[in-house]
């Protein structure tokens, strides 16, 4: 199994903490993952012409992530979207990886299909906002007819190292995504 741990922070803070425990677990497990850290490559917004869901990849953003980044994202068994809550919803940086992807969507090159995915939200809200960042994403399994493997919620402070997540619960989840 090859997993995709896609980072949708901004900051160096509590995700990385959580995916760090996280990649304990699956090199214990020998399990094969990538790192993806959103905010560490040129990725530029969408442009919003049309040719997005037309062509591959679309031809007016030629940065880092088209270049080097998007074609090596479609060999993956499992990817984990990793993101804190920014106002009931994903981050922009996660927002704007889903929107540059958009081209996966046509039934000629649905990359997902079959594939797994699962999610890890947190912030200092509640559960009624890791909900709303699952539905989306659940949604966005359904059109890309990708198997949506569960999630890993919790809450953390804004402050970096308070997060209130068990080794269990990560245990629990790895568990779960990964049979």
């Amino acid at each position: 199994m090859k997993i995709l741990l896609v980072n949708g922070s901004h900051r160096a803070g509590n995700t990385d903490l959580v995916l760090a425990r996280v990649v304990v677990k699956l090199e214990s497990l020998n399990i094969e993952y990538r790192q993806l850290i959103l905010r560490d490559i040129e990725m530029k917004y969408p442009d919003g012409c049309e040719d997005c869901a037309n062509l591959l990849p679309c031809p007016h953003i030629l940065d880092q992530f088209a270049l080097e980044i998007e074609p090596t994202l479609r060999d993956y068994d499992l990817y984990i979207i990793t993101t804190p809550t920014y106002c009931d919803a994903i981050t922009p940086l996660l927002k704007t990886f889903f929107d540059r992807i958009v081209f996966w969507c046509h039934e000629d090159r649905n990359y997902w299909s079959g594939k797994k995915m699962a999610l890890i939200a947190h912030g200092m809200a509640d559960e009624h906002s890791w909900s709303s960042i699952e539905s989306w994403l659940q949604g966005v399994c359904r059109w890309s007819e990708c198997q949506y493997q569960g999630s890993l919620q919790f809450h953390s402070d804004s402050k970096v190292g308070q997060i209130d997540l068990t080794e269990e619960q990560i245990d629990q989840f790895i568990q779960k995504i990964t049979n």
